[in-house]
Order: C-alpha cells, then structure tokens, then sequence
C-alpha cells in the first residue's frame, strides 16, 4: 500500500492540473463560506475596520469584476511564459527534462493562484444581490483584494522563478539532488539492510526445472515493482518466483515476465499471471521511483547536447560529469542490491533482476565518452572526476566496471586526440588510475 500511494504522488506531483484544481476548490468554499459570514457577522462594527466597508453592492461587483478579469488575463500571459519554458527546456536540454518544469510546485502554485482568484471573484460576483439595501459583504470582497495582491507579489515571485529555473546550474542540482533522494530510497545503508535479502551470482542458481513462463500482456516501461506483495504471494502458493525484468526496461507486449518455479496446481495459468502483473506498473515513460538510470540519463542527456557541435558548450558538460560522478559515488559506498528475497521461514520466494555498479557507470559515462573523445579537455576533466572515483572503489566486480572502462577511455584517446601534450595528460593520468585500482 505505502509503495502505491508514493506511484499515486509521483503520477500527481508530475500533473499541471492538481495544485490549481485544489486551489480552485478551496476558492469555491472561501467564496461561499465569506458569503455566509457576512450575512451573520458584520466586520465594520469592529474597532478600527471601518475603512472595509463599501458604499454599495454595484461598487462591489465593479471591484470584483476588474479584479476577475485581470487575473485572467495575467494567467493567460503565465501559461504563455510557462509555454515558453517548456519549449526552451525541450530544445535546449533535452525532452527529458520537461517533465522537471512540470513538477515544479512554485509553478504550480503560481498558476493556481491565478486561477482561484478568478473563480472567487466571480463566484463572489454572483453571491452579492443588488436589490438588498442591507446585504454586507465587506468580509468576502476584501479577501478578494487580499487574493489580488497575493496574485501580484505570485506573478513576481514567477517570473524570478523561470529565471532562475532555465540555468543550467540550478537544472543539474534539482536533477541531481531528485538523483541522490532516488539512491537513498534504492541503496540503503547496510544498517537498514533485511538480513533476508541478500544478493548471489544468479549463474550459481539453481531454482529446478519446473517453471510457468509468465508472458506480458501489454507494453510500457516498467515504473514500479511490488516486490513485497510478490513475495507474499509465493509464500501464500508455496512457490518461487523469478523476474527477468527490472525497472526502468521497456517491456514488449510479448516479453517475459517472469517464471514461477514450482507453480500451484491448484490456480490455472492465467490467474498466476494476473498475480504477477498486479505487482508490476508499466507507463509510457520511465519514473524515478525505482529506476535510478532515470535521473543518470538525464544528466547525461544534458552533457551530450552541450558536446554537440551545434552547442559546444563542455563547461555545462563538466557540471553534469561533477553531479554523476558524485551520484555514481553513493552507489560504490552502498551494499550492492539484493536480488534473493527470503520470507519469515527463510524460504526463497523471490529472485529479481538488478542493476549493478557496471550497469550504472555505463549509464552515466558511455554517451559522454562517445560524444567527448575528441575534446582533450572534456577527457581530461573525465578522468579527473574518474580518479576521485576510483579511490573509493574497493570490490573486486566494481574495480573491474573501473578497468574496462579505463581501457575503452585509452582506446579513445589513442585514436582520437590529435594534441600532443593532451594525449601524454591523458595517459599520466590513465596510468595513475590503474596504480590506484590495483
């Protein structure tokens, strides 16, 4: 339950709509609820708000009409801004990165701020009857002037807030720190590890030879995995489950989905099936949930554009080697991931596929390298950030990942730097990497 309710949160943070209808609804019950008050409490009677008071119900739709049709029209220009960010962000950093301006509260609310002062005010508008002498309503239209320089100071608060949120400093950290609240949640310390989860080389495995092949029956990235519901279930069936999925993969509509080793009689083929897609969430785009190459590739996806001849621009390629390495640093300091689940009696329920150091330091560095190797100074900064990474490295898989990618990095700059004095940089500081990991 507490994994669907975080999706849920996920799929509404990432939604333009769900802060400005809240928004709008609690215009909706201001309105009527300041509407209700001013027929029994009457505020200009209390020392010192006799300056609230309006002289007569046309004066006061005059007021809410010029404040209704200000602050929709300022919205207008909002979304247009909004608009404008989005599309600069798409061509300039990548499509990727749209979803970040999506999921920006401080644009969210700014929107909805717009839009609940126009819902007041013309709610309030159609609240007030002019053929009353006697009808108050200084308490409601004064909070609509209050919702109107709330609106004002809103629309400078937004435009700072577009400024500052297209630099590409404050893009790589808000990506960046998503990417180590990710790896937080994905590697925890060995502290917080169950002593019921553990990982094995699969190849030493042995599960036997009776298994139910679990097809997919649509396609989609793999957003989210209920492990703890999987292992529930083949503790209730007294079976083992094996995925050969992980999240963030795109699944094809005749994918495996997993196998089920020694699978219960007693259910047919299609309810098993059932069992295991009700654990699995697929969309139509990778999430950060439980895939931490999504925010990798990101970053990599901004440095890549920055190498382009077209941008030429490493000093933002630079930040977002600085932000990976940094990232790809938790990951070498963590437990590597359990991929055998175990239940209470210590039975095998399930076996998962997981990314491992190798996997992620491909993720981060391989698009970069291809699209640097002929820049000496982008290879230079590399590896620089590599040696900080390699201090750290200290098992024996992990300085492996290290050492092919060292050789693949010489391999690049064997053949493709042109410079003198940057090919011997590069090779000093190849050669010192390598004293370091071995």
């Amino acid at each position: 339950m507490k994994n669907q309710l975080l999706h849920l949160s996920e799929r509404l943070r990432a939604s333009f709509w769900v802060i400005p209808a809240i928004m709008m609804t609690m215009a909706i019950l201001l309105a009527q609820g300041f509407l209700a008050i001013d027929q029994h409490w009457n505020i200009e009677h209390l020392p010192g708000f006799g300056w609230l008071r309006l002289r007569d119900p046309d004066s006061a739709r005059a007021l809410l009409s010029t404040i209704a049709g200000s602050t929709i029209t300022v919205a207008g220009t909002v979304f247009s801004i909004t608009t404008v960010a989005l599309t600069l962000a798409s061509n300039q950093f990548g499509p990727r990165l749209v979803r970040n301006f999506i999921r920006d509260r401080r644009t969210q609310v700014s929107l909805g701020i717009f839009l609940a002062t126009f819902v007041y005010a013309l709610l309030v508008m159609r609240g007030i009857d002019t053929s009353v002498s006697d009808n108050r309503h200084t308490l409601t239209v004064s909070f609509a002037l209050l919702m109107a320089l709330a609106c004002i100071a809103y629309l400078i608060y937004f435009i700072h807030n577009v400024a500052q949120s297209i630099q590409i400093d404050n893009i790589t950290f808000n990506i960046n720190r998503e990417f180590r609240a990710a790896l937080e949640n994905i590697y925890p310390t060995e502290d917080c590890r169950d002593s019921r989860y553990y990982r094995m080389d699969l190849r030493e495995l042995n599960l036997g030879e009776d298994a139910l092949s679990v097809r997919a029956h649509k396609e989609g990235y793999i957003q989210r995995i209920d492990r703890q519901l999987l292992i529930d279930w083949a503790h209730k069936h007294q079976c083992c489950i094996r995925l050969e999925i992980h999240p963030g993969a795109f699944l094809y509509h005749w994918g495996c989905v997993a196998r089920i080793y020694n699978p219960p009689r007693d259910i047919d083929s299609q309810t098993i099936a059932n069992a295991i897609h009700g654990a699995i969430t697929l969309g139509p785009q990778p999430t950060a949930e439980q895939d931490v190459i999504f925010s990798v590739r990101q970053l990599a996806q901004i440095a890549v554009r920055a190498l382009s001849p077209g941008i030429n621009d490493p000093f933002t390629a630079y930040t977002c080697i600085d932000r990976l390495i940094d990232g790809v640093g938790i990951v070498l300091q963590r437990p590597p991931l359990p991929n055998c689940f175990h239940d209470d009696e210590n039975i095998l329920r399930l076996v998962t596929s997981e990314l491992d150091f190798a996997d992620v330091l491909a993720a981060a560095l391989d698009e970069i390298r291809e699209y640097g190797r002929d820049s000496g100074v982008v290879m230079r900064h590399l590896l620089n950030a590599l040696e900080e990474l390699a201090e750290i490295c200290t098992r024996k898989a992990d300085r492996h990942a290290m050492n092919t990618l060292l050789q693949r990095l010489s391999e690049d700059c064997e053949n493709c730097i042109e410079d003198r004095f940057d090919t011997a940089t590069l090779k000093k500081q190849l050669a010192t990497m390598r004293n370091t990991l071995d």
